[in-house]
C-alpha cells in the first residue's frame, strides 16, 4: 500500500476541512495524500482560515479552495469533522469523525484553538498510518524491524527524545558504521526514528508518537485475540 489517501470532509469546505488539509500537508505529506471536500460547498475559503494559517503556519493558502465530493480521488481514509456530516455514498477503507465545532464567527481565539485541535489530531492520524493501523503488513514490517537486539538498544538511547549523533551510537553500540547504517535504514523505514544529516555525521531522534501508536496497536491486536479465544 502506498501513501492513503485521506479526506477531510465537512458542510461548505470552507473553515475546519481545509484546515485539516492545510495541516496534513505541512505535518503529514510524507505519509499521506492530503484532500479535503464539502457535502455544500461554498465559493470561497473562510477569510479567517485563510489570514491565520498564513500568519501563524505560514502555509500558502493560494492552493485553497472549496471543493464537492465528486471531485476527490478514491479515497482510503474519511475523516469527517464534526456536526452531524455524514457521505453515505462516498466508499472508503476507514472512517471517523472528529466532532470539531465550526469557530466561523467565533473570533481568532477560537479559530486558533481548532486549528491546534486539528494539528494534534493530523500529527496523531500521521503516527497510526506510519505504525500500521490502516496496513497490517505494514504493522508486521514495524514489528519485524524491532526485531533484533541492536535495533531495541538503539531506541533505548534514543529513548529520552534527545537527537543523537551516529558518532555517539557507534561508541554506544560498539559496532561498524555499516551496520549501523544498516539498522538506521530499518528503523526509518519503519518510521520509529527520524534522520537528519549534519556535516559528515547522521543524527537521529525517536519518534515517540509513532512507536506508541505501534504498542497501541499490538496491544489492541492481544485484546482482541483475548476476547476472540478466551481460552487461549
Amino acid at each position: 500500500m502506498g501513501k492513503p489517501v485521506v479526506a477531510f470532509v465537512c458542510t461548505h469546505n470552507a473553515c475546519r476541512s481545509q484546515i485539516a488539509e492545510a495541516m496534513a500537508r505541512r505535518f503529514a505529506d510524507d505519509v499521506m495524500r492530503a484532500c479535503s471536500a464539502g457535502t455544500h460547498p461554498v465559493e470561497t475559503v473562510n477569510p479567517d482560515a485563510e489570514r491565520l494559517l498564513a500568519s501563524e503556519y505560514e502555509f500558502d493558502v493560494a492552493s485553497l479552495e472549496p471543493k464537492s465530493l465528486t471531485c476527490l480521488p478514491d479515497v482510503d481514509i474519511l475523516i469527517t469533522m464534526g456536526c452531524g456530516v455524514e457521505c453515505p455514498s462516498l466508499p472508503a477503507m476507514y472512517r471517523e469523525d472528529w466532532g470539531l465545532e465550526d469557530p466561523t464567527g467565533k473570533g481568532d481565539d477560537a479559530f486558533l484553538r481548532t486549528m491546534r485541535a486539528i494539528q494534534q489530531r493530523v500529527i496523531g492520524l500521521r503516527a497510526r498510518i506510519v505504525a500500521g493501523e490502516f496496513d497490517r503488513e505494514r504493522l508486521a514490517s514495524n514489528l519485524k524491524a524491532l526485531g533484533d537486539p541492536n535495533r531495541l538498544r538503539i531506541v533505548e538511547l534514543l529513548w529520552d527524545g534527545e537527537e543523537q549523533c551516529a558518532c555517539n551510537l557507534l561508541s554506544e553500540l560498539e559496532i561498524s558504521q555499516p551496520t549501523l547504517s544498516h539498522h538506521m535504514a530499518a528503523l526509518r523505514d519503519a518510521g520509529i526514528v527520524r534522520a537528519r544529516k549534519d556535516g559528515r555525521w547522521m543524527h537521529y531522534q525517536l519518534d515517540h508518537d509513532a512507536l506508541d501508536a505501534i504498542a497501541a496497536l499490538l496491544g489492541q491486536s492481544i485484546a482482541y485475540r483475548a476476547w476472540e479465544d478466551p481460552e487461549e
